[in-house]
């Protein structure tokens, strides 16, 4: 059974959304620390000469072009086959959510129970919903 695409392309936006805004922050923090006087002086070369409160946001937005890959990869495949269910579509934006949770605990407090959980969380999304365009291609024969 099939739902409206739109959904499953609207949590792709929030991915998307989710990465610029991370990217603002950053760029926020760098131009803090950099006014401040906080940064080494090979800055724009290396990572490690930011403080640890830019290295966080950093990491961050590093992490968004990682696992979020494989996310919009399973999107445009589930698109693509017209395949989209609703499972999916809640699966998707439990994936958003996880991260977006995990982009806060990241950024902020950085407390690794919490950032730990919000990304195992997506993962488990990422991988059931992979595990659902795998079951679809074997039971439809669409590849």
């Amino acid at each position: 059974m099939t739902t409206n695409p739109q959904l499953l392309v609207l949590a792709a936006c929030a991915q998307v959304l989710l990465t610029i805004v991370v990217l603002l922050v950053l760029g926020a923090r760098r131009n803090t620390a950099f006014k401040a006087g906080e940064h080494g002086k090979d800055a724009l070369l290396n990572d490690r000469a930011w403080p640890p409160y830019v290295l966080q946001v950093s990491n961050n937005y590093k992490n968004q072009f990682e696992i979020p890959v494989l996310f919009f990869a399973a999107v445009a495949t589930t698109l693509a086959i017209q395949a989209t269910t609703m499972v999916f579509v809640w699966l998707a934006w439990g994936f958003v959510a996880a991260r977006i949770v995990h982009s806060i605990c990241h950024c902020g407090s950085n407390k690794l129970p919490v950032r730990f959980i919000s990304f195992f969380a997506s993962v488990i999304a990422l991988t059931v919903m992979w595990a659902l365009l795998a079951t679809h291609a074997l039971s439809t024969g669409t590849t």
